[in-house]
C-alpha cells in the first residue's frame, strides 16, 4: 500500500531555506491572524529556551512548535497547517535581520538570502522563501520581507496584525539588545537568537502528495481533537471539489466572511447557519454533516458557498442590527445581552425568509426564551430542541406561523410560568438586569428618556449580598437573591453605603433617576415583608410584559394540534 504522506522532522531553517523548493499559503486559507497575547506567548517560550542552553547544550536542544501539513506540488509547497506560526517567524526573522545590518553584513545578508528572500542578480526579481495568501501576500512582502525602509501602511486587520508583531519584536530585541553595551555583544547575541531560531525551533512536517490525502489526515486529527477548525476543514473541502472557473468567487466568499471574523465567531456562525437549515447538531460532527450533504445531494461548491455568503450577511445583521424597523434592532440587542444565542439558527431562518413579520418571530423568541430560560429555569439542551426545530420548520418551507405555534407548544404552561415567577430568584446579572430594565420602560409610559444599557447600568440588591456584621438576616439566602430585593442604578454606589442597613442606603437610591429605585427609596424599612410585596408587584410586571404576542395566539389558533419537536 502506498503512502499518501510522509512525515518528517524539520528544522525551521530547512523548510524556510529549501532551495528547490519554496512554500507558499494557497489563497482559500485564512489571512494572518496571531494577536500580541500569541506573538508574546512564541517569543517569550523562544526567549526562555535560549536562556536555559549553554553551548555544550545547545547543540542537542530543539524547541518544537507542533507539526505542519503542506501539499508537494509541481511549482512548490502549498502550507495547509502552521501558516501563523511560519509567518510569525519569518516577521522575527526581519526583525533580526535589520538589526544585524550596522553590525555585521555578511550575517545581515545570509539571513535576508537564506531564510526571508533571495534577489536574482540579472533580473533583481526576488523568490521569497513563504508567499502568503491575496490579501496579505503584498503587504508581507513589502512590509517584512523586501530589504527596503519603505514600510507600507497596513489596511486590512491582518495587515495591522502582521505591522503589530513586527513592532512587539522591535521592541523585545531593543531591550534585550540594551543589555549589551558593545558592538560585539549585541552582535554574538542576534546571532545565537538567529541560530535558535532556524537550527533548534522543529516541527513535525507532514508532506502530502495531494490536498485529497492532506484533508483526509485533517479529518482524522479532527476527529481525535487535534486537528484544523471546522471552518478550516470545510474550506479545504469546498475547494478541493470546486471546478477552476468557480475558484475565485469562492475565495472571494471566503474572504467576506472571514473579514468579519474580529466580531462573529465563524464556527459558531457556521453551526447556527447549518441548524437553521437542517436541524441541531453538534460542532464536532458540523463538518462531517455538510460533507456528506454536499456529496450526496450533488450540491456544487459554488452554489453551497453562495448560500453560505448570504445566509452570513443576514447573520451578521442579527448581531450588528442594522434594520429600518427600530424595534427589531431593539429586541436584536435585547437578545446580544441576554447571551441568547440559541435563537440564532431560529432567527436567521426567519430572516431568510424576508424582513416582513421578523419583528413578530424575534419578539416571539425573546418570550420563549425569558419564559423558559430565565423564570421557569429549563434545560437548555430541551429549549434548543424546541428553538432549532422551529427553524428547521422555516427552512423546510412551512409558514412561520407553523414555527411560532411550535415555539407556544414545546414552552411550558401558563401555570408553570406563573408560579415560577411568584419564586424567582438567583437570576444571573445579565437576565436580572433585561428584567429589570424592560420593567422599567414600561413604566416610563413611553417617556422619550432612554433607559441605559450595559456597561452603563447596573444591577443593585437593596438587602445586600454581604451585609456588615450583626446585619444579617436568620433568612438570608431565602430573600437575597429574589427579584423583589433587586432594583437598577446608573452608577455605583459607595462600598460602605452598598452593604449599609436600608436606612442607610435609601437616601443614597433616592438620588436615582430610575422608577424601580425611587419606589424603593420611597420604603421606610426593608424587611421580607416588603421583598415579598415587591416580588408580587414585579411579578404581576412580568406575567405582562412576556406573555405570548397576539401573533403567537393566532398562529396556535391557526395550528392548534401540537406539533411533535
Amino acid at each position: 500500500m502506498s503512502m499518501i504522506y510522509e512525515p518528517a522532522k524539520k528544522t525551521v531553517g530547512e523548510l524556510l531555506g529549501d532551495v528547490a523548493k519554496k512554500t507558499s499559503v494557497p489563497d482559500y486559507q485564512r489571512d494572518y491572524s496571531w494577536t500580541e497575547s500569541h506573538v508574546d506567548y512564541f517569543w517569550q517560550d523562544v526567549l526562555g529556551f535560549m536562556r536555559e542552553q549553554n553551548d555544550k547544550t545547545l547543540a542537542d536542544a530543539e524547541y518544537f512548535i507542533g507539526s505542519m501539513v503542506r501539499v508537494d506540488k509541481a511549482d512548490g509547497y502549498e502550507l495547509l497547517d502552521g501558516q501563523q506560526r511560519l509567518a510569525t517567524i519569518v516577521i522575527l526573522l526581519s526583525a533580526i535581520r535589520d538589526n544585524l545590518r550596522s553590525l555585521n553584513i555578511k550575517a545581515y545578508l545570509k539571513t535576508q538570502e537564506r531564510w526571508i528572500a533571495e534577489e536574482n542578480d540579472r533580473t533583481g526579481e526576488s523568490t521569497y522563501s513563504l508567499t502568503l495568501s491575496t490579501y496579505d501576500r503584498d503587504y508581507f512582502k513589502r512590509r517584512i520581507q523586501d530589504d527596503s525602509e519603505d514600510a507600507p501602511e497596513p489596511g486590512t486587520a491582518s495587515q495591522k496584525l502582521i505591522d503589530a508583531a513586527r513592532k512587539k519584536f522591535d521592541a523585545e530585541l531593543d531591550s534585550e539588545l540594551a543589555k549589551h553595551p558593545d558592538e560585539k555583544g549585541r552582535e554574538r547575541w542576534l546571532l545565537l537568537l538567529r541560530d535558535v531560531i532556524t537550527n533548534h525551533v522543529t516541527t513535525v512536517t507532514v508532506t502530502c502528495a495531494s490536498e485529497q490525502d492532506a484533508a483526509s489526515i485533517f479529518e482524522t486529527l479532527n476527529d481525535r481533537g487535534l486537528g484544523l477548525s471546522t471552518v478550516d476543514l470545510l474550506r479545504n473541502f469546498v475547494l478541493r471539489r470546486a471546478g477552476e472557473p468557480d475558484r475565485d468567487e469562492i475565495v472571494s466568499i471566503w474572504a467576506d466572511v472571514l473579514r468579519e471574523s474580529k466580531w462573529v465567531d465563524v464556527d459558531e456562525f457556521l453551526r447556527h447557519y447549518w441548524t437553521s437549515r437542517h436541524g441541531d447538531i453538534k460542532s464536532q460532527r458540523l463538518y462531517r454533516a455538510i460533507r456528506k450533504y454536499m456529496e450526496d445531494s450533488g450540491e456544487s461548491s459554488l452554489e453551497f458557498m453562495r448560500d453560505l455568503g448570504s445566509a452570513h450577511a443576514a447573520y451578521v445583521r442579527l448581531l450588528r442590527p442594522n434594520f429600518d424597523d427600530e424595534a427589531t434592532n431593539e429586541e436584536l440587542q435585547n437578545v446580544a445581552d441576554l447571551k441568547a444565542k440559541m435563537l440564532y439558527p431560529f432567527l436567521l431562518s426567519g430572516l431568510t425568509r424576508g424582513e416582513e413579520g421578523f419583528y413578530s418571530l424575534v419578539r416571539a423568541g425573546i418570550v420563549f426564551y425569558v419564559r423558559e430560560g430565565l423564570v421557569v429555569k429549563r434545560n437548555s439542551s430541551q429549549m434548543e430542541k424546541v428553538v432549532f426545530s422551529a427553524a428547521r420548520l422555516m427552512a423546510e418551507g412551512d409558514a412561520s406561523e407553523k414555527a411560532l405555534a411550535l415555539l407556544h407548544s414545546g414552552a411550558s404552561a401558563d401555570p408553570v410560568f406563573e408560579a415560577a415567577v411568584r419564586e424567582l430568584k438567583n437570576l444571573d446579572t445579565s437576565s436580572a438586569r433585561y428584567l429589570l430594565r424592560e420593567i422599567e420602560i414600561s413604566l416610563r409610559n413611553g417617556e422619550e428618556t432612554e433607559v441605559a444599557r450595559p456597561p452603563r447600568i447596573h444591577v443593585e440588591h437593596i438587602y445586600p449580598q454581604k451585609p456588615k456584621a450583626g446585619e444579617r438576616w436568620p433568612n438570608h439566602s431565602d430573600y437575597v437573591g429574589k427579584i423583589g430585593n433587586l432594583t437598577l442604578l446608573a452608577r455605583r454606589i459607595n462600598t460602605a453605603i452598598k452593604n449599609s442597613e436600608f436606612t442607610v442606603k435609601r437616601f443614597e437610591l433616592a438620588k436615582s433617576e430610575i422608577f424601580l429605585t425611587k419606589e424603593v427609596a420611597a420604603h421606610e424599612t426593608w424587611d421580607a415583608k416588603a421583598i415579598d410585596g415587591r416580588q408580587e408587584e414585579l411579578g404581576k410586571k412580568i406575567k405582562t410584559l412576556w406573555s405570548w404576542p397576539t401573533e403567537v395566539i393566532d398562529a396556535v389558533s391557526k395550528f392548534p394540534t401540537h406539533v411533535d419537536v
